[in-house]
């Protein structure tokens, strides 16, 4: 629709041509996963290098032939990219860190076709030991190299590991469902018990147990191959795309993501030097600590960046500075959060030049 065609929409009226236009939209992702899905099932060779090439265009290099993808390694096929890679170009210009409209479409689709891959091969390919793990070696050895746009472009791929994170979720709670009920099978008396019934659930909670297996291992070679190299990269912007895919890693699947061992990353960031990344850190704290369920498991990361937050509170971007306040407030509703003392670090800032730090400060009093 054009502006003037919108002129005379009511806001429900736009909302809903907004739902729309996002439905085509997954749409139109759905049919570019599926026409390469079926490529892949007649091929599946061809089928991945053409996805290797996908992720080769997007860091803005030419393509891998036939010939370099079946008869070199992963190291060597990057080597050879690296060296045709134009480092000038590499500098200044790559698709992912495109600026405007366009440039931000571009990621967002980018991340849609990942998270549309695996939610179309949550039942299928994503347990085929082959398409997911190669995938994920491939963005590992880009995510080493030297060349800025591949580190940047690996590194916004990890949207992957966000989308396995959703299907982890869900199959953990069927593993728990389905041996509630296989022990409830079990514990029924022999005249009442259907062989075949718990014969059904024992394979099922197999293949589950399997399936999260599997699920495991891919996500922990995501996390160890581009996650621990990356978070600390020299150029912030792939920094802060690290904290910001760990929040929905940590939302989603608290389970296995919710403790010290995975925090711990979050508290490291609100020391980062550029102000970008740290604000990212405090926002996603903050959405960890607005739900109430979470609060027992943050209790150790609390303990241990309480003196990080208050001492952020006078951080010399005034950005920072609000939104750890902001943050601050949600650490005082829980039991023990804050002392007084500790509460009268914050109550100076009521009086700060800055109109948003101030006004947040004021919920304090």
């Amino acid at each position: 629709s054009s502006p003037e065609d919108l002129d005379d929409v009511s806001d429900a009226d736009f909302k809903l041509q907004l739902r729309i236009s996002k439905r085509k939209l997954d749409m139109a992702f759905q049919m570019v996963v599926d026409d390469w899905l079926d490529d892949y099932k007649q091929d599946r060779e061809e089928g991945l290098r053409e996805l290797f090439n996908f992720v080769v265009q997007c860091c803005g290099c030419k393509l891998m032939t036939r010939e370099m993808f079946t008869s070199m390694q992963n190291a060597d096929i990057i080597s050879h990219l690296t060296k045709e890679f134009n480092e000038l170009q590499d500098s200044v210009s790559y698709p992912v860190v495109a600026g405007g409209s366009l440039g931000r479409r571009f990621r967002e689709g980018l991340c849609e076709f990942v998270s549309q891959l695996v939610r179309r091969c949550q039942n299928s390919l994503l347990y085929d030991e082959f398409l997911f793990s190669s995938l994920v070696a491939f963005l590992t050895g880009l995510a080493d190299s030297q060349v800025r746009a591949f580190r940047h472009t690996s590194t916004l791929l990890m949207r992957l590991m966000s989308a396995v994170v959703k299907v982890a979720a869900v199959v953990y709670a069927q593993v728990q469902v389905t041996h509630r009920r296989f022990q409830l099978e079990k514990t029924k008396s022999s005249h009442q018990q259907a062989t075949e019934r718990l014969e059904e659930l024992q394979n099922s909670y197999n293949e589950l147990l399997e399936h999260q297996e599997e699920l495991d291992s891919l996500m922990n070679a995501i996390f160890k191959g581009v996650f621990v190299h990356r978070y600390r990269d020299k150029v912030p912007e792939i920094r802060a795309l690290c904290v910001a895919e760990m929040r929905e890693w940590l939302r989603e699947n608290p389970g296995a993501f919710l403790n010290d061992g995975y925090l711990k990353y979050l508290g490291w960031m609100l020391h980062d030097k550029q102000p970008g990344v740290r604000v990212q850190a405090v926002l996603s704290l903050q959405k960890l600590y607005e739900e109430q369920d979470f609060i027992g498991r943050l209790e150790l990361f609390t303990s241990r960046f309480k003196e990080r937050l208050l001492n952020m509170v006078l951080d010399r971007d005034s950005d920072v500075a609000e939104e750890t306040v902001r943050l601050l407030l949600l650490i005082r509703n829980m039991d023990d959060g804050l002392s007084e003392e500790e509460c009268s670090r914050v109550y100076p800032l009521v009086f700060s030049a800055h109109r948003g730090l101030a006004s947040v400060t004021g919920e304090f009093l």
